[in-house]
């Protein structure tokens, strides 16, 4: 957990240091406040402080009393004269900190005369920061993305088709995952990675415990059991510190219940009664069985955290996700179970993408980043190194063993019954409406007959 935290600092103080001497905040202007650093990055106020304190020690920022944090004033940036690409990306971001020393490593091989610039910005204000940045003159040639990200666009006509000078690097990559990133017969984005949410458990725990580890076509009922037997005190103090699954609120792990069970989310009225049996399933869970936890140590944080420190032996979770896990040290391999909550084969899907800016002043180099990222030799290095999953079939034939690509539904018959969030909801301002909606949901004081109701009336206007 130490670890864990002096990962964050740093990983702040290095987003600040690059804003910094990017340009993004000029000299004599303020930083956000520490509420606000806690807030966008999703880290406690002793990290914050902490990445504060090594820019105050390398004299990038001052603190005035009763005001704030500020860039020095005296700070002199140098100008550089190669070429530069410009990158902004989301923080935080598993494809960055895990995938995207491949792709620049192998590009600025190729490109000696170049150097990128990768600028991170809050993710829960991700396109209002870009606005911000470009009113301060602040271009970008490349914009990453989560699918989420590209859903809340609402500007498209603002960025690059990406299809007629990309067409060679993108023959072979998994229709289902291009297609989600098309606008008419254009394509605006270009995903470089993917993953569907599956279910992973830690093997020890089950060993530990004498609890028999998930067959191909185990139940809900096998998982329910597994659950409550795994569900303990460990301590005997009286109070659960183990429990068989950590359960999300986010949008991007509990609408599995739903698609496991053939909710429609277009047609939500038509499944009136699976919705309701998927509501009370997960209260059956938290609140019932009480072999779920919703624990969450940090806010606009998936809630993985319990899994991570062996205190749930299962969670949702995907192969971004996992790859953070391994740059931390993970004490234990995650092995992946077959989701087991209802009769359709379906799941979600998440992905990353590259954007170009139609303001971007190095289209052929931010073109060129994009071509090495889809070589399939770096989607393959990729891979290897961080177990992402390639957006180019061939390499995950090539890599993944099919046994895997099953549990985890990327054959091509699973792929056609997963879905992108955007694909489910096409107004992203209705999943925000909604989570908010369902706090009293998840906290057990709002019945999921009655939250059925909201539900249906918010998707209906």
């Amino acid at each position: 957990m130490r670890r864990e935290q002096e990962f964050r600092y740093l990983k702040l103080a290095n987003i600040l240091r690059e804003q910094i001497l990017s340009g993004y905040i000029k000299p004599g202007e303020f930083l956000l406040s520490e509420n606000q650093l806690c807030r966008y990055y999703g880290l406690s106020r002793t990290s914050v402080r902490k990445s504060l304190d090594e820019l105050l020690k390398e004299g990038l920022i001052v603190k005035k009393v009763g005001q704030g944090t500020m860039v020095s004033p005296d700070l002199v940036i140098q100008e550089n004269r190669r070429k530069v690409l410009r990158i902004l990306a989301p923080s935080p971001s598993f494809f960055v900190d895990n995938g995207m020393a491949v792709i620049i490593e192998t590009f600025l091989k190729e490109h000696p005369y170049a150097d990128v610039k990768l600028l991170s910005l809050p993710s829960f204000y991700f396109w209002e920061s870009i606005r911000a940045s470009s009113e301060m003159g602040l271009e970008p040639d490349l914009v990453l993305v989560s699918d989420r990200h590209f859903a809340e666009i609402d500007h498209l006509d603002a960025f690059m088709d990406l299809k007629p000078p990309l067409t060679n690097s993108l023959r072979e990559m998994v229709p289902k995952v291009l297609n989600a990133f098309r606008s008419g017969k254009s394509i605006k984005a270009v995903p470089v990675t993917f993953s569907t949410i599956f279910l992973a458990y830690n093997p020890e725990l089950f060993a530990k415990f004498r609890v028999q580890e998930p067959s191909p076509d185990w139940s809900r009922q096998d998982f329910i059991d597994a659950a409550k037997k795994l569900t303990r005190d460990t301590n005997g103090d009286g109070i659960l510190d183990l429990y068989g699954i950590s359960l999300s609120s986010s949008f991007h792990r509990w609408p599995v219940f739903a698609l496991q069970n053939g909710i429609d989310f277009q047609n939500p009225q038509t499944d009136s009664d699976r919705l309701l049996a998927t509501l009370n399933f997960l209260h059956d869970l938290l609140y019932r069985f009480r072999v779920a936890t919703i624990f969450q140590t940090e806010p606009n944080r998936i809630n993985s955290d319990a899994f991570i420190r062996q205190k749930s032996a299962m969670v949702l979770t995907s192969t971004l996700e996992m790859a953070g896990w391994r740059s931390e040290k993970l004490t234990f391999e995650p092995r992946i179970a077959t989701l087991p909550f209802g009769n359709q084969k379906s799941t979600l899907l998440l992905a990353n993408a590259f954007m170009i800016p139609s303001t971007c002043r190095s289209k052929d180099l931010a073109l060129a980043f994009i071509e090495t990222a889809l070589r399939p030799e770096v989607q393959e290095m990729m891979s290897q190194k961080a177990h992402f999953l390639s957006v180019l079939k061939p390499v995950n034939e090539r890599v993944w063993a099919p046994p895997f690509r099953e549990l985890i539904n990327i054959t091509a018959q699973g792929m056609d019954h997963n879905y992108f969030l955007h694909e489910m909801f096409s107004d992203s301002g209705v999943m925000d409406e909604l989570e908010t909606e369902m706090k009293l949901f998840w906290a057990g004081l709002e019945s999921a007959d009655a939250f059925k109701d909201t539900l249906l009336r918010i998707l209906g206007k």
